[in-house]
């Protein structure tokens, strides 16, 4: 060992990373010397627990010595001391419990002499020492409040007045007198006196105690305030704000045990529910999905009333979702996962029903990596992982190593997720690995580098030990399963034998606390750890039954909760009547009937009643278990049934399982035949059947699930029934069950419509030629609010009341489809082919008065479109068809609609990116607008108050007029979603606020205090960079954009061009393989590369359209012109065109290679015009439609032009802007 260092291997992998973190905790901590106030939180200290730990047992297992490794890294040493004391399990053998915990084993002399050490390591480190102190309570002061004293301490606030001050509770603390109003069922040990930390640090630090203390008063006033939502609503305007170390403890607390929570030690608490949109990995269809919560709808309410409607935006384009409470929920909407088709940096996400919204993070390409555990529940948010199995996202070329070994972590399986193109997901075994971190090709791997910690030793498992019932649910939804729940638990942190609590109370549904059935049972968890049997088949004589929410608490004030219905021994069998035995399928009356047989085991239960049966026009039937104690439970039998999903041009694809009617003609070509059964169907064949009965052609299907979906083209089907005039579409195959073959018709096709014509007749609606004899509903929209939701009506004949709400409603769009009494199928956003049109007066009244003013706008009673930003959206979405072919002169009032959009520039473009106007059509409207051609600033006349929730509030959650259910706040700061729907509108929104900015540090600066102005262009910049990428500052600042060299068409890939197919993919894949493998700031030099490649790739179209619209010539006079204008833009504007020296530009089979010198020269002749160094030009208004046609081939090419011109502007106008 080297004598002038105390470390005994200088090879030890975590070396650097041990000499980096001392000095950046050296740093942090001289910034905030009492260590709440550091702001670190678990997860990161944990990191540093694991990663510190090792290092110093590798070191004296080498033979370094512990008091010297101590000695030169205080940081470390006192942070890890300070981790450990927010979990302190027993004061007497805390640094026993330390040395254990870091992986050492300890020695008496080790465990004396830390403890001397600690006054002297907390001022080498920098922080403060209040005072002669045991080292004990010196550590308890700096981790503010344990863990393990959370909840007595909670349950004591309970017992006095809500408005009692941090300073009172702190004096009751250093008395005593606080004793007397703990009860003894909140006593963290019976024979312990309680709060005897927190109480030591009170008489040390009274003050510091105090306002801790004050800040946990005023979050638990902020959860009473708003019970049902806090954890979702922004509290960082608390004051005082509680340190997130503290906080943690205190918010998982009252999260499962509110305020008033008596008995707090064993309580089990309420049933919480997910707040808010989540990724998860849907491990079974090998998808990642966005998880939309369960979310409060009015109760008692049927249709719109009963659902949430939602609207998800990917990468700009905004889809709309809605869920509805499933069976026997009173209060919630049902979750929904909504799949996340490739790779993307971020979705924003609003629930329009409560007027929430949310981004949620997904691939950060600084760390590209998606971490779930083996439920799929995403990780990627820790530094300290604690599972023993891990699913880990990365791209293809990446390897994940254990950087503390040095070794690869143990593959388990690779798999590919659907959509996510060079990406692959691996499951890991890490019960043995220390860490993890993704290395890419040129990378190395490296402590220094982006790392995390695996400890599965922090964790309980639960294990379900025997499948589920099949086809049975309980009240609640949970599955039921027929034997104990299990909990497994790993080796204990203190090295030693702990005591755990197992509670188990009755479920009573979301946010309700159920009876407690049994006294509290400890658990005496060995050092290795053990497994433990929940419901203990031995403990009764009467089985197990009932829905139960179930905790293990441990000493440190871990709560581990699992949900879990039981019958102790029961088994099932569902009997399908019928050729078919394993799925219901469409009979006489409905569905084929089904029965339920339920055994039991050694103890005994009842069934009521005992013949459980289904019959062919219900879904389900309800049963009850009895016990001879007069426990009940009753349970949902729901037995399987064929569901199919058939494409049709009319409206999207739905679930459905009974058969449609429709024409010949209505099957839509470019979609998938998409049937649903149970995995016991062999040889599934879908045939078209003609008028005379005889099959015109038969296909096979395929399944990717294992048997569960199967799958055709529709492009056979529709080119084989467009000829019939009658026939049907039948589905075949054989039950494995029974061992037939099964036959069931998926659709009756015939040429006469379901009605020729429809009209109102008195609030009515009346059909003429309605077909009787069939199944129908109708949907119907009002056509003065496109943007409303349609409504539902079920046909009583021939004519059928209208709802209220579509009385005088102004004409009405009605789309008639084959209703189905056993699914729930919800209207389309929009009408489709086929629909009626029905006239009567006036305009949808019912919505917001912003919306009536619109609606009143478009049907023609009011000539003046309305201000208000609100219906910003709803315009963008009106005028969709402007970049179609007739330019949208069919637009009413098209001036008018444009001066609106042109008056409010910066609402306009955040009311773009949250329409729902496709993102690869949203460039082309910009142009087709004339939106391009004016400055992106906020005008001054803009009406304050329009955060992004209430403009898109106003905008879909008007389709009922009832009130919404809760006005919650944003999930993000005001506005703060536009920025992050399209990232190159948000880019376009900070660049125009820019100016403002820049005039007012000027004016500042002639005050002679710019320090806030300056602070506020800092700010801004940085949130621009976050965005769109550094390339774009260095555009602001030297007004040349580096990308237009690198990004472009020169002579050589038009050569590519004019090679055989098989040479243009070999050479391109070597230019662009890794290019969109991790998503990037838009501006980065990969995507504009990719955006420049786009053109390639749409040669034919692109030499169609500049030729023929005549692009070429309008941009030869707009780049004379800006050469008069400005010499130093119009060299950035011919960077592109000098590449294409050598190039025949003259050839028509080379024109596509002018695309990008179109774009950029457009993008900057409006952006100049824009801004006042340019007049206005005739020949780019002539050219707004070619060039959106332009943006609508290749969007990305022409939105990061916009971008880069925009850049080069404001630093031609406002020289020094970033300076």
């Amino acid at each position: 060992m080297d004598v002038t260092t105390p470390f005994a291997d200088m090879t030890d992998s975590l070396l650097g990373w041990a000499s980096q973190t001392e000095l950046k905790l050296t740093q942090r901590l001289a910034e905030h010397p009492y260590f709440p106030e550091t702001g670190f939180n678990t997860d990161e200290l944990e990191r540093l627990d694991r990663l510190f730990g090792t290092f110093l047992s590798r070191q004296v297992s080498a033979g370094a010595n512990l008091a010297d490794l101590l000695e030169i890294t205080p940081a470390m040493t006192v942070c890890s001391l300070i981790s450990r004391a927010s979990r302190m399990l027993d004061r007497d053998a805390f640094f026993q419990e330390y040395l254990v915990g870091l992986g050492l084993v300890p020695q008496a002399s080790w465990t004396e002499d830390v403890a001397v050490r600690v006054p002297e390591l907390l001022t080498k480190a920098g922080l403060e020492v209040p005072g002669p102190a045991d080292p004990v309570d010196l550590l308890a002061f700096h981790a503010g409040v344990t863990s393990s004293e959370v909840a007595t301490l909670l349950s004591l606030l309970d017992q006095l007045p809500p408005d009692t001050s941090g300073e009172a509770v702190t004096m009751i603390l250093v008395d005593d007198s606080y004793l007397a109003l703990i009860a003894e069922e909140d006593l963290e040990e019976e024979d312990q006196p309680a709060l005897p930390l927190t109480a030591a640090v009170a008489m040390l630090a009274p003050a510091r105690l105090a306002g801790l203390l004050d800040g946990v008063q005023e979050l638990r006033r902020f959860s009473t305030t708003h019970p049902t939502s806090w954890l979702d609503r922004d509290r960082s305007h608390l004051v005082p704000f509680l340190p997130e170390l503290v906080a943690e403890s205190v918010e998982a607390e009252l999260r499962e045990r509110p305020v008033g929570t008596p008995g707090r030690q064993h309580t089990v608490g309420v049933a919480t529910r997910e707040l808010r949109p989540r990724l998860i990995l849907d491990i079974r269809r090998r998808k990642v999905c966005l998880r939309l919560p369960e979310q409060r709808v009015a109760p008692g309410t049927e249709g719109d009333g009963g659902e949430v409607s939602w609207r998800v935006s990917l990468e700009g384009t905004t889809r709309i979702f809605r869920t509805g409470r499933p069976w026997g929920e009173p209060t919630y909407a049902a979750a929904l996962d909504v799949a996340v088709e490739h790779q993307t940096r971020e979705a924003t996400v609003q629930d329009m029903t409560n007027g929430i919204t949310w981004v949620v993070p997904l691939v950060d390409n600084e760390d590209p990596v998606l971490i779930f555990a083996a439920n799929g529940q995403n990780l990627s948010d820790k530094v300290s992982l604690h599972h023993a199995e891990l699913l880990v996202l990365t791209p293809a070329d990446a390897t994940l190593v254990d950087v503390v070994t040095g070794d690869e972590v143990p593959v388990i399986e690779s798999f590919e997720v659907e959509g996510w193109n060079s990406w692959i997901c691996r499951r890991l075994e890490t019960s043995q690995v220390a860490s993890l971190q993704v290395v890419r090709p040129g990378q190395s791997p490296s402590a220094m580098h982006q790392l995390r910690s695996i400890d599965p030793r922090q964790r309980v498992r639960f294990h379900h030990p025997a499948p589920a019932l099949k086809d049975i649910r309980s009240t609640a939804g949970l599955e039921v399963y027929p034997e104990s729940l299990v909990a497994e638990f790993p080796p204990t942190l203190s090295g030693s034998e702990e005591m755990w609590y197992l509670s188990i109370s009755a479920y009573s549904g979301i946010g309700e606390a159920g009876e407690e059935v049994a006294e509290p049972e400890p658990l005496a968890v060995p050092a290795a750890g053990g497994v433990f049997h929940i419901f203990d088949p031995e403990a009764y004589e009467v089985p197990w039954v009932g829905e139960y929410l179930i905790r293990l608490r441990g000493p440190r004030n871990e709560s581990f909760r699992h949900r879990y219905a039981i019958v102790e021994g029961m088994y099932t069998q569902t009997d399908i009547a019928g050729l078919c035995h394993s799925v219901r399928i469409p009979a006489l009356g409905g569905l084929s009937e089904a029965q339920l047989t339920v055994g039991r085991g050694e103890k005994p239960f009842e069934v009521e009643p005992r013949r459980i049966s289904v019959a062919p026009d219900e879904a389900g039937a309800d049963f009850s278990i009895i016990t001879e104690e007069g426990d009940q439970l009753p349970l949902r039998f729901t037995p399987p049934r064929l569901a199919f999903e058939v494409p049709l041009l009319s409206y999207p694809p739905m679930w459905r399982t009974t058969r449609l009617e429709l024409g010949p003609r209505q099957f839509d070509p470019s979609g998938q035949l998409r049937i649903r059964g149970t995995g016991d169907m062999g040889n599934p064949r879908v045939s078209i059947i003609n008028h005379h009965g005889s099959p015109l052609r038969s296909i096979k299907l395929e399944s990717h699930d294992g048997g569960i979906t199967w799958t055709a083209p529709m492009a056979a089907i529709a080119a084989s029934t467009a000829v019939l005039p009658s026939g049907r579409l039948q589905f075949e195959w054989t039950c494995l069950r029974s061992d037939k073959r099964v036959t069931v018709f998926l659709a009756a096709i015939n040429n006469t419509p379901h009605a020729s014509a429809v009209e109102v007749v008195e609030g009515k609606l009346s059909f003429s030629d309605l077909a009787t004899d069939r199944q129908l509903a109708a949907w119907a929209w009002p056509e003065t609010a496109p943007w409303a939701a349609a409504r539902t009506i079920e046909l009583e004949g021939p004519e059928t009341p209208l709802p209220e709400a579509l009385i005088d409603a102004g004409p009405l769009l009605v789309q008639l489809h084959t209703a189905d009494p056993f699914t729930n199928l919800r209207p389309p956003l929009n009408p489709g082919v086929g629909a009626l049109r029905a006239e009567q007066p006036g305009h949808f009244a019912e919505q917001s008065a912003a919306l009536q003013e619109l609606s009143a706008f478009l049907s023609g009673e009011s000539e003046v479109p309305p201000s208000d930003p609100q219906v910003l959206p709803v315009l963008w979405d009106h005028i969709a068809a402007w970049a179609d072919s007739d330019g949208g002169e069919g637009i009413v009032n098209r001036g008018s609609i444009q001066a609106v959009l042109e008056a409010q520039p910066q609402a306009a473009l955040a009311a773009l990116s949250a329409s729902l106007v496709p993102a690869d059509k949203q460039p082309g409207r910009i142009i087709a607008s004339g939106l391009v051609n004016i400055t992106f600033g906020r005008a001054a006349a803009e009406p304050a108050g329009n955060s992004d929730e209430e403009l898109a509030a106003a905008v879909l959650g008007s389709d009922s007029a009832a009130e919404p259910v809760a006005a919650v706040d944003s999930a993000v700061g005001e506005g703060a979603a536009d920025s992050h729907r399209a990232a190159w509108i948000g880019s376009l929104e900070m660049l125009g606020q820019l100016p403002e900015l820049f005039v007012a540090l000027e004016a500042e600066s002639e005050a002679g205090d710019p320090r806030e102005a300056k602070a506020a262009v800092r700010a801004h910049l940085a949130s621009l960079e976050k965005i769109a990428g550094k390339t774009l500052i260095n555009t602001l600042g030297t007004g040349r954009d580096s990308t237009l060299d690198s990004a472009c068409i020169d002579q050589s890939t038009v050569m590519i061009a004019q090679m055989e197919k098989s040479q243009q993919e070999t050479l391109l894949q070597m230019f662009f393989a890794n290019a969109d493998i991790v998503p990037g700031p838009i501006m980065a030099d990969s995507p504009r590369l990719l955006a420049v490649f786009e053109t390639f790739k749409k040669r034919e179209q692109l030499i169609e359209l500049l030729t023929s619209e005549g692009l070429i010539k309008p941009a030869v006079s707009l780049l004379r012109a800006l050469r008069s204008a400005n010499r130093s833009l119009y060299s950035a504007a011919r960077i592109r065109f000098d590449k294409l020296d050598g190039v025949n530009t003259e050839d028509r089979s080379n024109a596509w290679a002018l695309a990008p010198v179109v774009s950029l020269v457009f993008a900057l002749s409006a952006r100049m015009h824009a801004h006042g160094l340019m007049g206005k030009s005739r020949t780019l208004d002539k050219a707004a439609r070619g060039w959106a046609q332009l943006a609508d081939l290749v969007p990305d090419l022409v939105t990061g032009d916009l971008i880069s011109a925009e850049a080069m502007v404001l630093a031609a106008k406002y020289p020094g802007i970033i300076a």
